[in-house]
């Protein structure tokens, strides 16, 4: 089946994108968003959904990351869609102890949500997230030691951010694109090695699927699986939350805590560390949930640059206090 046919009946069978009025296309310039954008072009023709594309540049790669720019407003002209431009300063708005990659990241995804409130509470942003980026984010969790407790890429986020292109690897979107005689850019930050993401797409996922082909395959839909487990967990989790009357940061009634069991509770506390900045190692988290469920009245433990601390009532978390 041609490649834009199965992205159609994806979509269908799915519905991540029913309801919306509008869909914001980030477009980065490289093959992956490149082939989003001209799959999304098709789909709206069809189902009348007004696109828009857009660039973020984070002013991180001098004169090619302008020319990514120029690329990407071209292509939408090219394409008869409204074109959407954003600069940001990512040193400037780096948190303390964030990596440039994480507050890019972050940033990123800010100007997109701040475009789409702007259209509209409908509108939902449509991110060019592959098969292998899921199977790289697997390998990447796996090398931080958070596993399941961060899952896989998530199909659509509560904020409105989905993912089409999960079930489709790069190979077959850049085949797509040959085939139309489309081209796109290659980011050369993507060969630094230095980088744990790189070396994983580089070398870890290759060699993967050198020994036992279909690997990639086989650790996307892992990837998938951990996501769809941890989605019943938030709804549990955030049930009880409602119920109680009580944020997501905290703090949290210790009953409540316990109460989400031990899978619920860590799943909590990687949710709150990480609207600090903070992501927590597997071991790390599994010694703070057994002293939590261990029944000592007061405690007290570093949880991935933050500080946790509890006595019978109450579970909290706060950032560490900066030394003189």
């Amino acid at each position: 089946m041609e490649l834009f046919a199965r992205f159609s009946s994806h979509l269908a069978e799915t519905g991540l994108l029913d309801g919306a009025e509008h869909v914001v296309v980030a477009c980065s310039g490289g093959g992956d968003s490149t082939a989003l954008l001209i799959l999304l072009r098709e789909w709206a023709r069809e189902s009348g959904v007004p696109l828009v594309a857009m660039h973020v540049l984070h002013g991180l790669r001098g004169r090619a990351g302008e020319e990514d720019a120029v690329f990407c407003a071209r292509l939408a002209s090219d394409l008869g869609l409204p074109f959407g431009f954003r600069p940001i300063d990512v040193p400037s708005n780096r948190g303390a102890g964030e990596s440039l990659e994480a507050a890019a990241r972050r940033l990123r995804y800010e100007a997109l949500l701040a475009l789409a409130a702007e259209i509209g509470e409908t509108t939902l942003i449509a991110t060019g997230h592959t098969l292998d980026d899921q199977a790289e984010t697997v390998l990447l969790n796996l090398h931080r030691r958070t596993g399941r407790t961060r899952g896989g890429i998530r199909a659509r986020r509560e904020d409105g951010v989905v993912r089409p292109l999960l079930p489709f690897s790069r190979a077959e979107l850049r085949s797509f694109l040959a085939g139309r005689a489309v081209r796109w850019r290659e980011d050369e930050t993507n060969e630094n090695e230095r980088l744990l993401r790189n070396r994983i797409r580089r070398r870890e996922l290759p060699a993967l699927e050198g020994a036992w082909p279909g690997a990639s395959v086989r650790l996307a839909r892992a990837g998938a699986a951990w996501s769809l487990r941890l989605e019943a967990l938030d709804r549990t989790i955030d049930a009880a939350l409602e119920k109680a009357g009580i944020c997501r940061e905290g703090p949290w009634p210790r009953s409540l805590v316990t109460g989400l069991g031990p899978d619920g509770a860590a799943r909590l506390l990687v949710r709150a560390a990480g609207t600090r900045g903070g992501v927590p190692g597997r071991v790390q988290l599994a010694r703070v949930v057994s002293r939590l469920f261990g029944g000592e009245p007061r405690l007290a433990e570093s949880l991935a640059g933050l500080r946790l601390s509890a006595d019978s009532r109450v579970v909290r978390i706060t950032r560490r206090p900066v030394r003189p």
